[in-house]
């Protein structure tokens, strides 16, 4: 089944009562992500809905360009426009364990073409490298994997 996708961005509505229109009825294991008091500390909020047979079954939140730790070692050298930031993305738990990360991330690179992607990893290194992307880790051995999508 396709997936659908619908960006959701705060544009001239007023900073302290915007919400993305997220299905809220929809649960998350990391509920405290999507808590609407994040989208008030984000300059420019980007969330993507992502639909599957008119039901929400994953979310996104990007961060156009985003940042890249520059401690990091042995990271190409991106742009800021070449550069897109997934923030946080998550599976709805009903629709967990069916591939729907995989498909989205995929989509979003194709989505997304002369972009190149990247994540730091919330507990999540393994989903990363399944998608093949390059992995860097901070010289503490202790901050967050930082996976970025190959060039293609």
């Amino acid at each position: 089944m396709s997936l659908e996708f619908f960006d959701h961005r705060r544009g001239p509505a007023d900073k302290y009562s915007w919400v993305p229109p997220f299905d809220w009825s929809v649960g998350y294991e990391n509920d405290q992500w999507w808590d609407d008091v994040r989208y008030y500390y984000v300059d420019e909020p980007w969330f993507v809905q992502v639909l599957e047979d008119g039901a929400e079954v994953a979310r996104v939140e990007l961060d156009d360009p985003g940042g890249i730790n520059p401690e990091y070692t042995g990271v190409p050298d991106l742009g800021e426009d070449e550069r897109l930031e997934i923030q946080l993305i998550e599976v709805a738990t009903t629709a967990a364990r069916r591939g729907i990360g995989t498909r989205v991330v995929q989509d979003l690179t194709k989505r997304h073409r002369g972009r190149r992607l990247f994540a730091y990893s919330e507990e999540a290194d393994e989903f990363w490298a399944s998608l093949g992307w390059d992995r860097f880790d901070h010289p503490d051995g202790h901050a967050r994997a930082l996976f970025i999508q190959p060039p293609r």
